[in-house]
């Protein structure tokens, strides 16, 4: 009996431990097209989507998902840590109506430039590149950000503008320039 009492304690007390450095928080946003990677993903319709992320010591994890235009979904589910200033992870993007797929990743961030690079997991072939950049501020309360990304097929230049929590995209890729409105909040 004591043994059970002090296993007891012991669990209780590495629950209390783990939840005192961990935070969950969640996120709720509406898009009037969703783009990942300079493509429409919905088909010119508005979205829904959200998310729960949960940080503990020293690793990170959640879900997001997202209305994709008629009945699909996107849902993604994902796992990364921190490593010397490294972001590194791993995502499962999985669509009803389509196939799924799955990523690892890894980012870093030197002198106001973020650096993003994910591989495939399943075909080494298809990766993706991206570099952004957050701009100097130039009107208070506008913050700006320009992206450039590359998946092998199709490469494209992102410009956002966001105040408060209003995001403006301007698109550009070789097949035209795009422009969506989105915005989210923290819950």
């Amino acid at each position: 009996m004591k043994t059970i009492t002090l296993i007891t304690l012991f669990v209780g007390a590495l629950a209390f431990i783990t939840n005192a450095y961990a935070s969950i928080s969640a996120n709720l946003g509406v898009n009037t097209e969703y783009y990942w990677r300079g493509q429409s993903q919905s088909a010119g319709e508005a979205t829904v989507n959200g998310g729960f992320d949960y940080a503990g010591e020293g690793y990170y994890a959640g879900v997001w998902t997202s209305s994709m235009g008629g009945s699909n979904t996107e849902t993604d589910f994902y796992i990364g840590t921190e490593i010397n200033g490294f972001d590194v992870g791993y995502i499962k993007y999985e669509y009803t109506g389509a196939g799924d797929f799955d990523e690892w990743y890894v980012g870093y961030s030197l002198q106001g430039f973020d650096l993003f690079y994910a591989v495939n997991a399943d075909d080494s072939d298809l990766d993706y590149v991206q570099v952004s950049y957050g701009l100097p501020t130039i009107v208070e309360g506008v913050d700006a950000s320009l992206t450039y990304g590359d998946d092998g097929s199709v490469d494209f230049i992102q410009l956002d503008l966001t105040v408060s929590d209003v995001t403006l995209s301007v698109i550009d890729t070789d097949a035209g320039t795009q422009t969506a409105l989105s915005y989210g909040w923290s819950l």
